[in-house]
Formats: structure tokens, C-alpha cells, sequence
């Protein structure tokens, strides 16, 4: 309305008013930005007050940096330094989805920014997330990446980001590597009197040292760390060192050392209430009572963990610890607890591989949101250029007029002129627009790959985890069966033992063979590129529809009473595929909706128009949530978890309609019951199957 107004003005008042209002506009803009930017000093003091809070509870630093970004006046570079800070306190209390979004936008912000040093925070802090997920040689390449930007910056970052490279190579095993990093960041801590820094390094230059097997060297340096540690009270490093020293020491075989020296460090984490250290003590108390032949003492300390509780800061040791207690059980043939703990085992490993795969599928929809956001902005860009060149063209026409009608017959040109360029611009920006939706497109194909590949993965794992449980089990069995034999105590009582629990392990290996293949086969019918051996034929649809649906009358334990009506019309199509379409929803209604009730009606409508026919599905069961009606044609989305169901029937069932059937299926809205439309082309052999 706006712009309708002024265009009714006389010409020259209409110019005046635009040039003053934009230069109003541009002052308002600068007086703005001025005012808005922080000054050093006082950005300065705001994050003294950051970390301040941070080192009272990071979750406060947390919702104090949440807090600034929403409400205070920043400059860009001041956000790019108060983001970095949310990305680092949201990886420090392991919220790593989120970290991963923030980092993203971070990024972002980062290439809009002269000071491109800033990067570094994206590469350090994206190495940290992947090596608390366990991802290492990813967490290695952040962290090199990382490397030119702290050169850029300070020495104090170089070693930092050093250090960081380490402690990735000692988590690959590179123990060489680690030991001089580790070594040369202690000197450095040492000359320059950062006790904690170098009381850190001692304690991974002894791991370093243990990983080679140098135990002399790793236990000289754990009494020089400890020495440290006790002088500063640094509680918490002390705690470790006396793990490690433990754990030396066993290694030597000074068993009863060992113990004493855990024991001691027991005492300490459980005075000093320190959890970080709690799981990783017991496991190393449990390895020298295994050592020296106790085993149920072993146990017994094992047992005090939380067992189904993933503590992801420390699931390497979580893993150790269950592996550690099936090891045990077999050792005891108490072969029901090892197979519970090697489920354990397997589902701390699913646990993993599902953070793993959410953290990636987060970071591949935050570079999506920025990715749209840019084409947001581009769009703004380019239309605020329009109006300028709009503007500057009544400018241009305004100084004509008051010249002479000549000029403003030559300015009139002109302006045709520039309208012509303005549609040329236009077609250029449509054309830019297309290619940033397809590229937009892909980056959605690829998050749903990320779904469907760890939609694949979870259902894949159990039965594989317990195949691979069984098989240990078998090869256990086979291992006795044999030692018994050699040492002639093998009795018939034995041999029976023998077959009774490898026909178990056989029983569950076959289940869980059978329960793959028939997921793969599940799989396989998503694949809708497939060759057609019958041709298509006419299909009388109302007598069509009552002879396939007949024989459904007693499916699955279900009394179902099909009422078919509507036109009478007749299709060119595939019968087969349009039978097992209505075949899969009759037992969607089934499993889904009649889940209730052992009865239930089943009412199929046929409405013909000029090209289409309409074939409306609707049971009369317990219906579909509203919430997830735009759910339920995506693979692997099912609502009966515990029932082994995929999730994919309703998908191959879409896939079915739209690429061989070439025509459309969706899910309506219903009181009561199911509700689906299918609308097929009266003849398929018409419609163009390139645009599928």
C-alpha cells in the first residue's frame, strides 16, 4: 500500500520524500549500530563474568551465555566469541547434538567476519565432539585443521591444540607419538609455572609410558606427578595417578602392591565424592582381583555398577567393564549372567553408534537451516537492490522534468531501458533460486539417507549382537568339551551338556539368521526400480476389489466385513501390485487398527473422474494420531516397537502407488478409523514414468 501511495504522488514530491526517507533511514541505521557495539573494556569484563560463572557449574555458564545472546547488544565478532563459548559449555555437559548446531551456526557467523582466526574455535571445538563420541581419526583431522589458526593467534593455543592431537593418539594407540607431545607440553606447563597444565601432561605421559610398556619410566613419572598433586591439592589429578600407578604396578606383577595402592584411591574418590574417577577405579580394582585368581571379589566390585545407566563421558570404560564381567562369568560357567552382560555389552554399543549417528544427522540439518537462511538473505539482498535501482531511476526522471520535455522523453527511454535490465536481473535471480532448492533438495536427501541408514543399523544390531554372543558361547563350549577330552574326563553326562547348550546357541543364531534375512527382505522393498514381468491389463475395479478382498475375510485372527462400492469404472494398470497394496493395508488394519477387537469393517468407496479414479480406504479401528499422519510413509516410522515390526510397510506401500502404479496415496484425517486415498490414472500406459 505503501508504494501504491506514492506512485500516485506528483513526481517530483515523490522523489524529494523517497531520498529524504532513505537518508533518514541510513542515519537511524548507523546512530543504531553505533550505539549497539559494546565497548572493549566492557566486553572484556562480560567474559571475566562468563567464565566465572562456568567454573561455578558449567550449566549456569550455560544459561548465562543463553541469556546474553537473547538479550544483549553485541557486534558480530563479540557473538562469533559469546557463541564459541555456548558451543564449549553445551560439549562440556555432553549435549553434543547441540553443540554440533551451535558449532554450525558459529562456522557461519565466523565467514561473515574479517577476523578468519576465529575458525580455530570450529575445528577445536568439532574435534572435541567427535572424540567424545569415540569418532578419533575424525577428531584428528578437526583438530590438525585447527592447528594453522592457533599458529595465527598464540603460542598458548599451539600447545593447547598439541596436547589435543595427543590425546587423540593415544586414544588410536599411537603411544610413541603421545609420549614426545605429552612431554614437550609438561616442559612447557613446567617453565612456565602452570601446575595444573603440567600435573595434566605427567598423568598422560604415564599412560603414554604404560601403552609402550616402559613401566619403570610411566611409575617415576606418576611419584613425580603425585608429588606435585599433593603440594597443590589438585584431588582429582591425585586420584588418577594412583589408578595409574596401580595399574603399573599389576602390570609388573606386584599384585598385592597393586591393591593397596587402589584401595587407597578407592578411599580418596569416595571422600572427595569424585565421579569422574569412580567407574574407572573399579574396573582397574577388578583386573587385580582377577589377577590374582579372586574372581568373585571381582565380581562383586563390578556389580556396584549402575548397569543400564550409559554414562557417554565414559563409555570406553563402561565397555571394559561388561566385557570384563562376561569374561568373568564364563570363567565361573555362569553362562545366563555373561550372556546378560554381553548384552550389556551390545547395547552400550548401540547406545554409541546411536549418538554417533544423531550428532551427524544434527550437524547435516544445522548446515541445512544455514544453508536456507543464506538463501533467505541473498533474497532480502537482492530485492533491497531493486528498490535502490528503482529509486535511483525516479531520481533520474525527477532532475529530467525539470529540465525539458526532450529530456524527459530521453529519461523515459532510459527508464524502459533499465526496467528491461531489472527483468534480466530478475530471471538471473530465478534462475540462482532454482539451483539453490535443488541444492537445498539434496541436502534433504541426504539427512533422510543419515535416518534411513540408522534406522537400518538399529534394527540390524540385535540379531547381530546375538549371533555374535552365540558364537562365543559355541567356540566356549567346544574349548571345554576339548580340554575335558585331552584330560579323559569327558563323561556322556558331559557330552549331553555339550549338545543341550550348543543346540541353544544354535536355536538363537538360527532365529537371529532368519530375523536378518527377513529385515533384508523387508529392505528390498523399498527398491521400486524393479522389472515388471506381467504387462498391464484392464481391471474391473468394483468386482476386482471384492474378489481380492474376500479371501481377507479371516486374516490374522481378525473377523473382517468389507463393504466395496461406488463407480463402476474400469483401469489400465498392474493387478498384482494393486492387490498387494490393498493386501497391506487390510493387515496395517489388522496389526494397527484392530488391535482392540477380533472384528472390524473395512469400507472401500470407487470415485471415477475424467482421468483419475479415486479409491478410498477406511477402517473403522483405533485410527491414526493427526500428529503423525505426515510420519507414517516414512520408512522404518512405526508405532508398535515391541511387535518386530520395520516400519516400512506403509512405505513400500507409497513407493508402490507412486512409481509403479504412477499415481498418488495419502493419509487423511478421521474420526474414526483409517483413512487413505489413492488416486490411479484410468490409463497408467498414458502417464510419462520419466517424471517419477
Amino acid at each position: 500500500m505503501f508504494f501504491a501511495l506514492i506512485y500516485e504522488m506528483d513526481w517530483c514530491v515523490m522523489k524529494t520524500r523517497l531520498v529524504l526517507l532513505f537518508s533518514f533511514m541510513l542515519l537511524i541505521f548507523i546512530n543504531t549500530t553505533e550505539c549497539n557495539a559494546m565497548p572493549t573494556d566492557e566486553f572484556e569484563e562480560l567474559r571475566n563474568s562468563i567464565r566465572l560463572s562456568y567454573a561455578d557449574s558449567p550449566l549456569d555458564g550455560l544459561k548465562f551465555v543463553n541469556a546474553l545472546i537473547e538479550t544483549t547488544d553485541l557486534t558480530l565478532e563479540q557473538k562469533i566469541i559469546v557463541t564459541n563459548y555456548k558451543a564449549w559449555f553445551l560439549l562440556e555437559t555432553e549435549q553434543l547434538e547441540s553443540a554440533m548446531e551451535t558449532i554450525v551456526k558459529y562456522m557461519n557467523m565466523v565467514s561473515q567476519s574479517n577476523e578468519k582466526d576465529l575458525m580455530y574455535g570450529y575445528f577445536n571445538i568439532s574435534g572435541g565432539i567427535y572424540a567424545r563420541l569415540g569418532l578419533y581419526e575424525e577428531a584428528l583431522a578437526y583438530y590438525r585443521d585447527a592447528m594453522p589458526f592457533a599458529q595465527s593467534r598464540d603460542e598458548r593455543l599451539v600447545y593447547q591444540t598439541e596436547n589435543n592431537i595427543a590425546l587423540i593418539k593415544l586414544n588410536l594407540k599411537r603411544y610413541a607419538e603421545a609420549a614426545i607431545a605429552f612431554e614437550k607440553y609438561r616442559d612447557y606447563a613446567h617453565n612456565n609455572k602452570q601446575t595444573l597444565n603440567e600435573s595434566f601432561a605427567s598423568n598422560n605421559l604415564a599412560l603414554a609410558l604404560i601403552g609402550l610398556k616402559q613401566y619403570p619410566e610411566a611409575l617415576n613419572i606418576i611419584n613425580q606427578a603425585m608429588r606435585l598433586q599433593t603440594q597443590f591439592d589438585y584431588t582429582t589429578h591425585l586420584a588418577a595417578s594412583l589408578i595409574l600407578k596401580g595399574k603399573v604396578l599389576r602390570f609388573q606383577g606386584l599384585l598385592a602392591e597393586s591393591e593397596s595402592v587402589l584401595n587407597d584411591a578407592f578411599k580418596l574418590i569416595e571422600t572427595k565424592q569424585l565421579e569422574s574417577e569412580q567407574l574407572n577405579i573399579i574396573l582397574c580394582l577388578a583386573q587385580t582381583y582377577e589377577a590374582q585368581g579372586n574372581t568373585d571379589k571381582a565380581l562383586d566390585i563390578l556389580a556396584s555398577v549402575e548397569a543400564y545407566t550409559l554414562n557417554h563421558a565414559h563409555f570406553e570404560t563402561q565397555l571394559s567393564i561388561a566385557k570384563l564381567t562376561a569374561e568373568l562369568y564364563e570363567q565361573k560357567q555362569s553362562y545366563a549372567e555373561a550372556l546378560s552382560a554381553y548384552k550389556q555389552y551390545s547395547l552400550i554399543n548401540e547406545a554409541i553408534l546411536t549418538r554417533q549417528a544423531k550428532v551427524n544427522l544434527a550437524k547435516a540439518l544445522a548446515e541445512a537451516d544455514v544453508a536456507s537462511k543464506e538463501v533467505r538473505i541473498s533474497e532480502l539482498t537482492r530485492a533491497e537492490q531493486i528498490k535502490a535501482t528503482k529509486a535511483d531511476a525516479f531520481k533520474d526522471l525527477t532532475i529530467v522534468v525539470s529540465i525539458c520535455l526532450v529530456v524527459i522523453l530521453f529519461g523515459s527511454f532510459i527508464a524502459i531501458n533499465s526496467i528491461d535490465n531489472q527483468k534480466q536481473t530478475l530471471a538471473k535471480t530465478l534462475e540462482q533460486l532454482s539451483d539453490t532448492q535443488n541444492h537445498v533438495i539434496e541436502i534433504e536427501k541426504i539427512a533422510s539417507l543419515t535416518a534411513l541408514v540408522s534406522g537400518m543399523a538399529h534394527q540390524l544390531n540385535t540379531p547381530i549382537g546375538t549371533i555374535v554372543t552365540a558364537s562365543s558361547l559355541i567356540d566356549d563350549y567346544m574349548e571345554g568339551l576339548e580340554e575335558k577330552f585331552k584330560a579323559r574326563e569327558l563323561s556322556s553326562k558331559h557330552f549331553h551338556k555339550f549338545i543341550t547348550d550348543t543346540n541353544s546357541a544354535k536355536e538363537l543364531v538360527i532365529s537371529s539368521i532368519n530375523r536378518l534375512a527377513g529385515i533384508v527382505e523387508e529392505f528390498k522393498a523399498l527398491n521400486v526400480s524393479i522389472h515388471l514381468d506381467k504387462p498391464m491389463s484392464k481391471i474391473q475395479l468394483p468386482s476386482y476389489l471384492k474378489h481380492r478382498l474376500a479371501p481377507y475375510s479371516k486374516h490374522l485372527g481378525k473377523q473382517i466385513e468389507f463393504k466395496i462400492h461406488g463407480d463402476e469404472v474400469a483401469i489400465t494398470s498392474y493387478p498384482t501390485i494393486l492387490s498387494d497394496v490393498l493386501k497391506t493395508l487390510v493387515i496395517n488394519s489388522c496389526e494397527h487398527g484392530f488391535i482392540h477387537s477380533d472384528q472390524g469393517v473395512v469400507e472401500v468407496t470407487i470415485k471415477a473422474f475424467t482421468h483419475v479414479v479415486e479409491i478410498t480406504y477406511q477402517d473403522n479401528g483405533v485410527g491414526i494420531n493427526d500428529e503423525i499422519l505426515h510420519e507414517i510413509f516414512t520408512p522404518f516410522y512405526t508405532t508398535n516397537l515391541g511387535g518386530n515390526h520395520l516400519g516400512l510397510g506403509l512405505n513400500v506401500v507409497f513407493n508402490a502407488v507412486k512409481y509403479n502404479l504412477r499415481g498418488k496415496i495419502s493419509a487423511e484425517s478421521c474420526k474414526h478409523g483409517a483413512r487413505f486415498v489413492i488416486s490411479l490414472p484410468i490409463d497408467a500406459r498414458l502417464i510419462d514414468d520419466t517424471s517419477y
